[in-house]
Formats: C-alpha cells, sequence, structure tokens
C-alpha cells in the first residue's frame, strides 16, 4: 500500500480486525494504526493529544510502547523485523518520523492521520535493536510462544514501561 497518498474520509485498504491495532514499516517509516469504534471526541483527541513512546526489549523481541492522552492509555505492540516484508530503518542521525492512522472500525475510513517525530536517540536505539533481531534466526511458533511468556511477565504495558530503553513524552526524551 502506498502510504503517501493516505487522506481523511477515504477507506484504509488494509486487512486489519475491528478494535485492533497494528505497527508496520513503509519506506523505512513506522506506521501505527488504530481501528476502533470512536467518537468525535476521540478523534480529537488523536489528533491533539501528547504522545508518548517508549522501547522495551525482551527475549529478543521489540515492543513498541506509546499513549496518546486524552485518547489512548499506555498500550504496546511487539514488533519483529522478520515480519516487515524486507522494511528496514537506517540509522541517519535524524529525527524518526512516526504515522499515526485512525481508522474508524466497521467502514474503515481513515478518521485521523498524523506525523510525530522521535529523537535521533531514539532512532539509534531502535535500529541497534531491528538489526540485533536480524542477526539472529527466526521461527514464528518461538516467536509468539516468547511474547505470551513477557506477557506473562510484564502482564501490562504500564509494567514494561517501568523497563523501557527509552522513553519520550511530546518528542523529548524522559528517560533513557
Amino acid at each position: 500500500m502506498n502510504y503517501s497518498v493516505l487522506k481523511i474520509g477515504e477507506k484504509f485498504d488494509h486487512d486489519m480486525p475491528d478494535e485492533s491495532m497494528s505497527i508496520m514499516l513503509s519506506s523505512g517509516t513506522p506506521v501505527l494504526t488504530f481501528n476502533f469504534t470512536i467518537s468525535e471526541n476521540d478523534i480529537q483527541n488523536f489528533l491533539n493529544g501528547v504522545t508518548s513512546f517508549g522501547l522495551f526489549v525482551d527475549k529478543n523481541i521489540l515492543f513498541f510502547l506509546f499513549k496518546i492522552d486524552g485518547f489512548l492509555d499506555w498500550s504496546d505492540l511487539a514488533f519483529t523485523i522478520h515480519l516487515a516484508g524486507g522494511e528496514k530503518i537506517t540509522d541517519d542521525g535524524s529525527y524518526l518520523p512516526f504515522n499515526l492512522l485512525l481508522i474508524e472500525s466497521g467502514t474503515n475510513i481513515i478518521k485521523g492521520i498524523r506525523i510525530i517525530t522521535a529523537t535521533p536517540t531514539f532512532r539509534s536505539i531502535l535500529v541497534r535493536i531491528l538489526q540485533k533481531q536480524k542477526t539472529e534466526r527466526f521461527d514464528t511458533l518461538v516467536y509468539y510462544d516468547n511474547i505470551s511468556a513477557i506477557y506473562d511477565s510484564y502482564p501490562k504495558a504500564f509494567s514494561m514501561l517501568a523497563k523501557s530503553l527509552i522513553t519520550e513524552r511530546g518528542g523529548f526524551t524522559v528517560r533513557e
């Protein structure tokens, strides 16, 4: 899918279950999609709420941690570069853009689009994690078993946040 032509009010043509979140890479940029039943207030909070991000790793599995004030409490999504379809992120010393998409569940209509950035330090840490993932052998069943075991140890995103490698709020590092 070409993410450079997404528009509010148009259909999001990507297979996502209702009431779900997803993270993918598109041309080296993380794309976080939120497919929820939403109100006008939710849309405004999505578009205007301060964003926070973190990175947590256990068993060589990366978890993106994120929060949007007034819209979404701390949440997490597991990620492995092995399932990214050949995409990669390079460490060029610049800020890392994140594309955030709000999709109305049931209709698949795009209700909100935001681009936010993470610091160059966040980008560097993320690239190091992905490079390490790439060097290890990947087994899908082990990957999902490890995710389950991690959730047993860290049942909430907030518990992962306490051990994050970096946490940012509003584009500034608050913990490294």
